[in-house]
């Protein structure tokens, strides 16, 4: 079993994955960043936000929702 760190993680890697990966998948990594909370979740989601035009609306609005979460964990 993975440990949390390690979730951590793989969430980030998913989230910022290639464009292989759907942004709906991106998205829900998202999500479970913000469920997670902790430093590095953040600013993993903050970089997301602030990434550049490439990044996918939905992605960026789902880190921004789950940005919210992650800062009361």
């Amino acid at each position: 079993m993975a440990t949390p760190h390690e979730a951590v993680q793989q969430l980030i890697k998913t989230m910022n994955g290639s464009s292989t990966i759907s942004n709906e998948i991106k998205a829900a990594a998202a999500e479970g960043l913000g469920y997670a909370g902790g430093t590095l979740a953040r600013e993993a989601l903050i970089k997301v936000i602030n990434g550049s035009s490439t990044v996918a609306a939905e992605v960026k609005a789902a880190a921004a929702k789950a940005l919210g979460h992650a800062a009361s964990r």
